[in-house]
């Protein structure tokens, strides 16, 4: 905490904003106590859930920044997991062309891939991230591995699900690691995983931080995964990002098979560790055709092609393979 003050002095800070959902809220009411002695803290809540993740929230949080009166040198300071790290970094982002934006990740998911980077979002018309921007945050707080003892089970597999995803693309040996873990647990969490994660997004962002060809590697399963959370919403149902992460994952290790090459023993590797902690319905042309017209409306797309990230084998990926019809 005393980096924070430190940062928010630095700026010229006069208020903060805490954004947080109302799960985090409830659990962690006194967690900001030592900055609110230090600085004026306000504390809006919005319901938890991707649901939130909407513009009618960015407005009413946007309306409740100008009440305050809030200027270029305050500070919104996010409290929880990916949705809230989106959803603010968003409003920071556009608020008066930009307020200090700080990120304090409550998620397994958050801690290593939502906080980092600097993408903002919000969902439109159960499109996943449609209307947003990059804007790196000001400042991340550490990691704090004692929220994930309080972290619902399927937000902690959730968490796993992407890092599955960084081992896959840039890390042969943590896929040795993670498939060796038979039950997943907050104890079971090791923070030398965070560490590779964050590690891994870092270099990858640094190398390409608008997202215009390189970091297209972090979109592995998430073609899949997206359209996936997307055809969930709109039947009014939610599931876990990483789940539909998970799913992605195995569907485009497939794919990776058919069109990139990936040797069929790795395939079996990868789909025997999603498999082992999430339940990923054998893919069909019934599945293709509920999702593919989310898959449409993806940011990557070219020229009315699908935009997969692939693999040539675990570590390797393979960016920008446009796919039209069923693949399979």
């Amino acid at each position: 905490m005393e980096k924070l003050i430190g940062k928010l002095q630095e700026w010229g800070t006069r208020q903060v904003v805490v954004l947080a959902d109302s799960n985090v809220a409830a659990l962690y009411p006194r967690y900001f106590e030592n900055l609110a002695d230090a600085f004026p803290c306000h504390f809006m809540e919005i319901p938890a859930g991707e649901n939130s993740k909407n513009v009618e929230n960015a407005v009413r949080v946007w309306e409740r920044l100008l009440e305050l009166n809030m200027d270029r040198s305050d500070t919104l300071l996010m409290f929880g997991g990916g949705m809230v790290c989106d959803l603010g970094g968003f409003i920071a982002a556009t608020f008066k062309r930009g307020i200090h934006c700080v990120y304090c990740p409550t998620t397994l998911l958050a801690m290593i891939d939502a906080a980092i980077g600097g993408k903002t979002a919000v969902n439109l018309n159960h499109v996943k991230n449609c209307v947003g921007l990059v804007r790196q945050p000001d400042y991340i707080m550490s990691p704090d591995l004692a929220f994930l003892e309080t972290l619902p089970a399927e937000e902690l597999k959730s968490g796993f699900g992407e890092i599955i995803k960084y081992a896959l693309i840039a890390s042969f040996p943590l896929f040795d690691e993670l498939r060796k873990t038979e039950v997943l647990s907050a104890d079971s969490i090791q923070e030398s995983w965070i560490q590779k994660c964050v590690a891994i997004k870092n270099r990858i962002v640094e190398s390409d931080p608008c997202d215009y060809k390189e970091r297209h590697v972090l979109n592995f399963g998430h073609t899949f995964g997206h359209a996936i959370e997307g055809y969930q919403a709109s039947l009014g149902q939610s599931i876990p990002h990483g789940a539909a992460v998970a799913a992605g994952l195995l569907y485009e290790s497939e794919l990776s098979e058919k069109i990139t090459g990936l040797p069929h023993d790795q395939l079996l590797e990868i789909k025997n560790l999603v498999r082992r902690h999430f339940d990923v319905p054998e893919f069909s042309k019934e599945l293709w055709r509920k999702w593919v017209p989310f898959m449409h409306q993806d940011k990557k797309n070219k020229e009315g092609k699908i935009n997969f990230t692939l693999l040539k084998e675990i570590g390797t990926p393979v960016i920008s393979v446009y796919i039209q019809d069923y693949p399979f």
